[in-house]
């Protein structure tokens, strides 16, 4: 809101000084409303208040600054009156602070990326219960979590080393190439039998049993 200094008129103003207040009066409304509004006339807009070098809420928990120093000068903050503990932050080098964000198409709809401080650290949703998630926490390490119908069906974590776990079948496939498996010790498996050929229907453990019995009739014909 501008700031307007109404002159002080009394009984014993002459017909001179009423004039010249006139014109002052004139001059002034003149450089308010042609637009020349700036820090010296104007104290509050829309609920802001505006000094020399800053723009803020009468609260001060949203603003713009201009102010410069030697620093990485904050130009933009929102969410709390101490700018060091503002939801969002914007600082002169480009550098943008926030504790979550939601990134979707129009209206809000999916698909969409969503940031929070709470649960899920970043999440892509195809829809409501499809989608990809990063759980900061998952006792006591990160987690990539692939969900489908609303059911966790892999995670990716760091509990016992590097672990990719899956809910279900797992399925593998190099297209056009082959996958190779090269450990610095071994490929550890619970048991021959976990190792099936599918085409025969058979296990490794199926092959080692089938060959066990042959040379033990050899030996015992």
């Amino acid at each position: 809101m501008a700031m307007f200094q109404a002159p002080l008129l009394t009984a014993q103003t002459s017909h001179a000084q009423l004039l010249d207040e006139f014109a002052k009066v004139v001059k002034e409304l003149e450089f308010i409303v042609n637009g020349a509004i700036d820090s010296r006339n104007v104290r509050e807009i829309g609920g802001y208040n505006v000094n020399k070098t800053e723009l803020q809420s009468r609260d001060g928990a949203v603003g713009m600054s201009s102010a410069r120093t030697d620093e990485d000068d904050l130009r933009i903050w929102a969410g709390d009156p101490d700018r060091a503990k503002a939801a969002f932050k914007v600082f002169e080098s480009g550098l943008v602070t926030l504790t979550k964000f939601l990134l979707s198409s129009t209206n809000g709809e999916y698909p969409k990326i969503e940031m929070g401080s709470e649960g899920n650290l970043l999440a892509a949703y195809f829809d409501e219960k499809n989608y990809i998630s990063i759980e900061p926490n998952y006792f006591g390490s990160p987690s990539i979590n692939l969900v489908r119908n609303g059911e966790i069906q892999g995670r990716i974590n760091t509990i016992l080393g590097f672990d990719i776990v899956s809910v279900g079948t797992m399925n593998i496939q190099a297209a056009g190439g082959s996958i190779t498996l090269n450990p610095s010790e071994t490929v550890n498996i619970q048991r021959w039998s976990k190792l099936k050929n599918v085409d025969e229907n058979k296990t490794l453990q199926d092959e080692l049993n089938e060959i066990y019995n042959r040379l033990e009739s050899l030996e015992n014909p």
